[in-house]
């Protein structure tokens, strides 16, 4: 299984933070048809909020529009894992199986829009 590294698990994000890049030990060369893949969901959302990308490098930078749309801090559960390209189906997108275990996941809270500020009198 793939190591995480950063964040730790249980770190906080706040608006100030403009991104969160996620990071992992390489489990060494990948082959030209594998690549890394990183699943993100959004445990507050409560309606199956997810990101699912394929990357070959170790570092992920979560985009920015997935940012929570409230002003409560929202806990992401995020996790690694290898797969190999297999084909592709009749629209050109590659199909990915899987090649190896799942990481341990880890959570980040993330806090998406500058909560109001107390009225001044």
């Amino acid at each position: 299984a793939v190591n995480l590294l950063l964040p730790p698990d249980g770190a906080s994000f706040t608006l100030a933070n403009d991104s969160i890049t996620l990071q992992w030990a390489s489990i060494g060369s990948l082959r030209e048809n594998e690549s890394y893949i990183i699943i993100i969901e959004d445990v507050t959302e409560g309606e199956g909020r997810r990101l699912v990308d394929y990357v070959r490098d170790t570092k992920y930078i979560v985009p920015v529009s997935f940012r929570p749309r409230d002003a409560r801090p929202h806990i992401f559960r995020w996790w690694v894992s290898t797969v190999r390209q297999t084909g592709s189906d009749d629209q050109g997108q590659p199909i990915w199986d899987s090649a190896g275990a799942n990481s341990p996941q880890r959570v980040f809270s993330w806090q998406g829009v500058a909560p109001e500020g107390t009225p001044q009198p």
